[in-house]
């Protein structure tokens, strides 16, 4: 029964949380949450937060074949609202009875009247992420969930386990916990707290840092180091400061290989880092208890303090060994550039290392740059009401909509509207923000990603259902394991997480991956789970085929040609992107002109066709979801759906917008059929954000002409 409202606040409520629709009981009037029994012909009545009155009635919902109730299908992709659920369960006897969950986002469960679990954790689904336990009656029980969607996917999974299935499963748990561990298992030295720095003499003893572990699952093998430095020469002993990159092979008995790498940094003779006194000196963190002027007072204090943590961070992590590697290897005569920067240098010095390693002989065509057009596409540009297409009258009415949205919420943001390329509204509201001002954009990174991928689609360099291991060697061709690039994309690969094993950081993750394939922990094509490990690893299927870093094909190929100067990304592929909302619309346009921006080329418009969301079930039977290459459909429900002046399926833009969702709330709605684009940044939801961003959209909507 839904969709109730839901909406985040930034006091915290009776129950602890920061959610109406978590806290409140939508049910009362009907007996409660604590004694309700749901019914098909159960109706409740409410009122929402523009005052009209809305009615839910209760209707049976099918899971999919592995369990799981899919409540974002369902309710056609809204988000930062609540549903309820409900089912009898029938116990053979009185008995404890244990209980896996997983839900997308936060939840309430009641057996029989009893609030029995509750978490208010904003996630990706995970099957089998909770475990609670209670007790059975014979005969029926009553089951009550409650679930709230704050962005993004919205379901959950509830699995009972009797004693003895349950004893089962934690002997299987305890074995997948324990190859889990082991992709995680890293490479480590006994003999300094310094892991990644060294002295001129003798290399390093390496070792794994739990060899029991590696020995319980991946069998008992001899692990082989070799040393390279930095001109990828293999050498025997440290000769000179600087960079050293180290691989580490293993031939498991299991039938895989193992492959761990990363770099170190040999110290110049007669340094003694650990007696430096650094200072730092950083731009005032958006704390909301430091304000400006007492940041700048006490700024000598802070540097020193913050001088001292980049030293440890410096002498302990591998990027302290990257960064001191890229200060030794710079070059006086070049001028410093957005595409040569320690993370990028490091990557492709492990790239280039990687297919000596492999004596990888796959040669590709480069991947031409954005070409220039005769017939120059529509541009971003500011513009008047009468050519965007625009009624009068909209301008005070968001002015208004968007201070009231951050008086109330106290987030800070900037808000860019265009129509035919014509930018009609962009401001900044809040304390420190500008037009300039980067922001996270968390999963919206997944859907840049799905753009950059569709270069190397369009010049027949990679085919979307081209196998990985067509790429990388560790993959297979064919087979139960054979991932494709439409898996990564379509979060169909088996994968979960963000960021695990290191991320793009890590030189091998693509073995690493592999090596959970050969293990069992991944089946492609099974299922749909949201992670941003495909993405990933179609990064890497990216550098191998280009020979370059992603992160610098993102800024050759994609952000500069586009003229996205407020744009950064070095880290993930699927949440790290910093950027601000006019470069966020910049996008959109070049989505809306199918591939084309200014006087460049960077697909054609039958790539473009080949990235938008398509019917999973196509590809994967029994995986019902609609996704494309990172695109999603964005189809805002209407505030007034199902108040009968409306119809039930009604969206506030065209049911062809598209675009992503984003755990910082960030927004980018394209809208094909009305030409239309809208981004917002921000940093985070903060109060009845889905009141507020409904009444922006609602407004934009109501003065299109």
């Amino acid at each position: 029964m839904g969709p109730f409202p839901a909406n985040p606040v930034d006091t915290i409520l009776p129950d602890g949380s920061r959610n109406t629709g978590y806290q409140q009981d939508y049910l009362e009037k009907i007996g409660g949450e604590e004694n309700i029994v749901i019914a098909d012909t159960t109706i409740v009545n409410f009122q929402n937060e523009q005052g009209h009155q809305l009615s839910r009635k209760a209707e049976f919902i099918q899971s999919k074949k592995n369990g799981i109730i899919d409540l974002d299908k369902r309710f056609n992709k809204i988000d930062h609202c609540m549903s309820y659920a409900f089912c009898y369960i029938q116990s053979r006897k009185d008995q404890k009875v244990n209980f896996l969950f997983g839900s997308d986002d936060g939840a309430k469960i009641w057996i029989n009247g009893n609030l029995i679990y509750r978490n208010y954790d904003g996630r990706s689904l995970v099957l089998r992420q909770d475990h609670f336990s209670t007790s059975l009656k014979k005969g029926l029980n009553r089951v009550l969930i409650k679930v709230v969607d704050l962005v993004g996917d919205w379901g959950f999974i509830l699995e009972p386990f009797d004693s003895a299935a349950w004893s089962e499963y934690q002997i299987s748990k305890k074995l997948e916990e324990d190859k889990t561990d082991f992709l995680n298992c890293k490479i480590k030295r006994d003999d300094n707290y310094w892991n990644y720095l060294f002295t001129l003499g003798e290399f390093l003893d390496l070792e794994w840092e739990a060899p029991y572990l590696v020995k319980k699952v991946a069998g008992d093998f001899l692990l082989k180091i070799k040393w390279y430095d930095k001109n990828l020469k293999q050498v025997e002993k440290p000769v000179e400061p600087g960079r050293y990159g180290y691989y580490i092979e293993g031939q498991s008995p299991r039938g895989f290989t193992i492959r761990r790498g990363g770099t170190m940094y040999c110290l110049p003779s007669g340094w003694l880092a650990w007696s430096e006194r650094p200072k730092a000196y950083l731009s005032p963190l958006p704390l909301k208890t430091v304000s400006d002027s007492i940041w700048h007072k006490y700024e000598d204090i802070i540097a020193q303090s913050a001088g001292r943590v980049v030293l440890l961070s410096i002498l302990q992590q591998e990027e302290g060994a990257v960064l001191l590697s890229y200060l030794d290897e710079i070059n006086e005569d070049e001028e410093p550039s957005r595409i040569n920067t320690p993370i990028i240098q490091d990557h492709e010095y492990h790239l280039a290392l990687k297919k000596k390693i492999l004596d990888y002989q796959n040669t590709f065509p480069a991947l031409d740059k954005p070409e220039e057009i005769a017939k120059p596409a529509k541009r971003l540009s500011p513009g008047s009401l009468e050519k965007a297409d625009v009624k009068k009258g909209i301008i005070a009415k968001l002015d208004t909509a968007c201070q009231s949205w951050y008086s109330e919420s106290g987030e800070p943001f900037e808000i860019v509207a265009a129509r035919h390329g014509v930018i009609f509204y962009d401001q900044a509201f809040g304390k420190n923000v500008n037009r300039q001002t980067k922001m996270p954009m968390a999963s919206l990174t997944k859907f840049i990603t799905g753009v950059m991928f569709a270069q190397f689609v369009d010049q027949g360099l990679i085919n979307i259902d081209d196998p990985v291991g067509k790429f990388l060697p560790d993959f297979p061709r064919q087979g139960k394991n054979a991932v494709t690039l439409r898996h990564c994309f379509t979060h169909t690969a088996g994968l979960y997480g963000h960021e695990e094993y290191g991320g793009l950081h890590n030189p091998w993750l693509e073995n690493v991956i592999a090596n959970g394939y050969e293990l069992g922990l991944f089946q492609p094509g099974k299922k749909h789970n949201y992670t941003g490990m495909g993405y990933d690893l179609a990064g890497r299927v990216m550098e191998m085929v280009s020979d370059k870093s992603i992160f610098r094909l993102f800024q050759e190929n994609f952000f500069l040609p586009l003229g996205l100067d407020n744009t950064i990304l070095e880290e993930d592929l699927g949440f790290s992107c910093n950027s601000t909302a006019r470069d966020m619309a910049t996008v959109g346009q070049l989505m809306l002109n199918k591939g084309k921006y200014g006087n460049k080329i960077f697909f054609s418009e039958s790539t473009f066709r080949k990235l938008l969301p398509k019917n999973l079930n196509q590809y994967y039977p029994g995986i019902d979801e609609q996704w494309g290459i990172g695109i999603t459909w964005m189809r805002d429900t209407h505030p007034e759906t199902g108040t009968g002046r409306i119809p039930a399926d009604s969206t506030i833009f065209s049911k062809r917008t598209f675009g992503h969702g984003s755990a910082t709330s960030a927004v980018l709605r394209i809208d094909p059929q009305n030409d239309l684009v809208l981004a917002i940044n921000r940093r985070y939801a903060g109060e009845n954000y889905q009141k507020h961003l409904k009444n922006v959209e609602m407004i934009i909507a109501n003065h299109l002409k």
